[in-house]
């Protein structure tokens, strides 16, 4: 296959391309042309990530970039670079996502982004799809255009990490501060409590909002929260109580953290994890014990990052409620307490 053949290639310069727009063009001042403006605490991000690239730490640019991207959805270059970290570590999914964004954002700058694009899709086994895109790349590299990019990056500066204020600004800070602050609520034995995290003695036999009142301010301290609509699961002859399905999701919108790829793979619990009680009687799987397809969820995601390619949940089988009115305006309203939204 020619596509095949030209792929060494395209990985060769193209990325040393867009290796330059993460390092340099998100970081010149028009990467804050589509937001209010860098702020100090997004520069941290911002410069940190670059250090962290430099360094070869893919994961902490990655995790850097997406908190830049938290404080400045709208700046392009931030998803470039978030591109160029999970590249490295060979998260095609998160390529192929964080480059939409880009074109989205700026439909400009599709023909710089369509080669890794096109690699990216290619990866993930959409040869379809990737055919014209790694074409359009391949057909970029050589044009004025791209010349002309990479040479308006090499001579961007980079921007330095602000540096910690000194220690008589921060004694300051701290003696104006308030020292009457409530300690953070421990867990609680009372079912009926709305306070504190998910008590470890309070027992659950099915995920209903009304009765997981007392962990919903839990919940919400997740990294991540969406809706997403049930697609179906891999089906395997291993799955059982203790070993669950890898359920396909489909994220429709992002409550919560960072940015994702729309296809979320997730660990399909059966039981809540502080649970003590083994399998029901007589339990055995099938399709039953999954959701409808096509029916929507509210996913608590403990973390955005997969454990062995499935995101897990919030306790178990409590991270996922009906996404109904009554629940949706449930955790609007928590998030809206948390300041989270």
């Amino acid at each position: 296959m020619v596509i095949e053949r030209e792929l060494p290639k395209l990985k060769a310069r193209y990325k040393w391309s867009l290796a330059l727009l993460s390092l340099g063009l998100a970081f010149m001042p028009s990467a804050f042309a589509q937001d209010e403006g860098p702020s100090v605490t997004l520069m941290k991000y911002v410069g940190k990530a670059q250090e962290a690239m430099r360094a070869g730490r893919n994961q902490e640019a990655r995790d850097e970039f997406r908190k830049a991207i938290g404080l400045a959805p709208k700046t392009p270059e931030y998803y470039i670079g978030l591109s160029d970290a999970c590249y490295a570590m060979k998260e095609y999914d998160q390529v192929a996502f964080a480059l939409q964004k880009v074109i989205e954002l700026n439909p400009a700058m599709k023909d710089e982004c369509s080669g890794e694009y096109g690699e990216a899709l290619f990866h993930l086994g959409r040869y379809d799809e990737a055919v014209p895109y790694l074409k359009a790349g391949l057909k970029y590299i050589d044009s004025p255009a791209a010349k002309a990019r990479r040479t308006a990056i090499a001579s961007a500066p980079p921007v330095s990490i602000p540096s910690t204020p000194p220690p008589s600004v921060l004694s300051a800070a701290a003696s104006t501060q308030p020292h009457d602050t409530k300690p953070i609520p421990l867990a609680t034995e009372n079912p009926a409590s709305a306070e504190g995290w998910h008590s470890i003695a309070t027992k659950h036999h099915e995920v209903d909002i009304n009765k997981a009142n007392q962990t919903l301010a839990g919940a919400i301290r997740c990294e991540g929260i969406v809706i997403a609509e049930y697609q179906g699961y891999e089906k395997s002859d291993n799955i059982n109580f203790f070993h669950p399905p890898k359920a396909k999701f489909r994220i429709t919108k992002i409550l919560k953290g960072p940015p994702l790829n729309k296809d979320l793979p997730v660990r399909y619990e059966f039981k809540e994890r502080s649970s003590t009680s083994g399998a029901p009687a007589g339990w055995k799987f099938s399709d039953d014990k999954m959701p409808a397809k096509g029916s929507p969820w509210i996913i608590f995601l403990e973390w955005c990052t997969p454990r062995d390619g499935m995101f897990d949940t919030y306790e178990g089988s409590f991270g996922r409620l009906p996404a109904d009115d009554e629940n949706l305006n449930k955790v609007y309203a928590e998030l809206e307490k948390h300041s989270n939204r």
